[in-house]
């Protein structure tokens, strides 16, 4: 048998790796999510590589998803929500993660609570029937000023600070501002490129108290929605330059 060129080996090693990431991605199957949020900012400032090419980020074909889950000992009367938004901005992406970086926002009123269609993606903790009534009054929480205040933080922000390791399986250093609070955060990637198409995943969890959110109660506190989310980023992406 022929021997292939090192370079392919190396390539077919890593998008074996990858292929995994990606279909868990695809199928919104969720891998094992740590907390990213650092208990310590990160002392750099955001990087956003201005020389490296830029691909811009398709709003239609991007998502970040979350996933909140009732707690308490009254769980059993609430729901667990999927609630979904659109990314839009621009990647850097050069040779190495190191020549990389990002801008994103998401803007907050593009949130959709418990679409059907998502809630029966992501299988059995969802599979319970949530009303329209229930979904308008899970949105008008999340949007009220206790929660997000989307009418004073109409925008979230995700910035790069560092990006480490291979180019195809980052670790991320990143910048958010949601609510008005700035926390830094740690967490892996996947990303896959394609002629002049990109594709990053991620997944990850927030703590809601780090940026000073605090998870919904009712029923006296027996009810309430625990704090720890986990999120799904999907971007997809195309190069400009």
């Amino acid at each position: 048998m022929a021997m292939l060129p090192r370079f392919l080996i190396r390539q077919t090693r890593a998008l074996a790796r990858l292929f995994p990431l990606l279909l868990a991605a695809a199928c919104q199957t969720p891998p094992p999510a740590e907390t990213a949020v650092l208990a310590e900012p990160v002392a750099a400032e955001v990087n956003v590589p201005a020389d490296a090419p830029r691909y811009a980020v398709d709003p239609g074909a991007s998502e970040i998803r979350l996933l909140v889950y009732r707690d308490g000992p009254l769980a059993r009367f609430g729901h667990n929500h999927v609630i979904t938004g659109r990314v839009r901005g621009q990647v850097r992406a050069g040779e190495a993660a190191a020549s990389s970086g990002f801008r994103l926002e998401i803007p907050v009123d593009s949130f959709a609570v418990d679409p059907p269609a998502l809630r029966a993606e992501e299988g059995a903790e969802f599979a319970a029937q949530v009303s329209d009534e229930a979904r308008e009054g899970t949105g008008r929480n999340m949007f009220a000023k206790a929660m997000l205040d989307a009418a004073t933080h109409p925008l979230i922000r995700i910035e790069s600070v560092a990006l480490t390791g291979p180019d195809w399986n980052p670790t991320v250093t990143a910048r958010v501002t949601l609510r008005g609070a700035t926390r830094d955060l740690r967490f892996p990637a996947a990303v896959f490129r394609q002629g002049d198409a990109l594709t990053v995943i991620a997944s990850f969890q927030i703590s809601q108290l780090a940026f000073g959110i605090e998870p919904f109660t009712a029923l006296n506190g027996g009810l309430r929605v625990r704090d720890a989310v986990d999120v799904r980023l999907r971007l997809a992406a195309r190069r400009e330059n």
